[in-house]
């Protein structure tokens, strides 16, 4: 047991010495993906767009009225509750079920309006991305990238790694 743990220890020292021997050379950066792709002005213009569209608008403004609807139910429902017969009740509570139904339904289709105009952002500017990032490693020496985000592993950077608003002020900049 001993010699095992001696081992480790051996195994995990050497292991060490030999990453502050290279962490000399080593230069991270940290990048959020999606912040950098969809914080730039040409998909803030393009959201913009979706949001200003007739289809966009119709589909919310459908939802808010769902939304405002069950509103109303509900505090009828508190007011008259007591005073409201069985029948009344299930038919109220049928009512808001079917509200929700169609609340959720009317969400889902604004989140896929959304995912569209993502992937069209991500298919109009991917390339561009790729060639930024490449051309700001290489600039800022970079040897090892590490992902950021709401999707990374990375527990916590120090803002001085981030090249994400670098990112984004190079692709707005050709853009332009």
């Amino acid at each position: 047991m001993r010699l095992i743990k001696q081992t480790v220890l051996t195994f995990t020292a050497l292991l060490l010495i030999s990453v502050h021997a290279y962490a000399a050379d080593i230069k991270i950066g940290v990048i959020d993906q999606q912040l950098a792709l969809f914080g730039t002005n040409y998909a803030a213009k393009e959201f913009e767009e979706l949001q200003n569209s007739d289809e966009f608008k119709e589909v919310q403004e459908e939802a808010q009225a769902k939304v405002s609807e069950a509103q109303k139910l509900q505090e009828k429902g508190q007011k008259d509750g007591p005073t409201m017969s069985d029948e009344e009740k299930q038919e109220m509570g049928l009512k808001l079920q079917s509200l929700s139904q169609d609340i959720k339904f009317l969400n889902e289709k604004l989140n896929q309006f959304v995912a569209q105009q993502r992937q069209l952002i991500l298919q109009a500017q991917g390339e561009k991305y790729r060639l930024v990032v490449t051309e700001l490693i290489r600039a800022k020496g970079v040897t090892l990238l590490l992902y950021g985000g709401q999707e990374s592993q990375v527990g916590y950077h120090d803002q001085g790694y981030d090249i994400t608003q670098d990112v984004i002020d190079a692709m707005n900049e050709k853009e332009d």
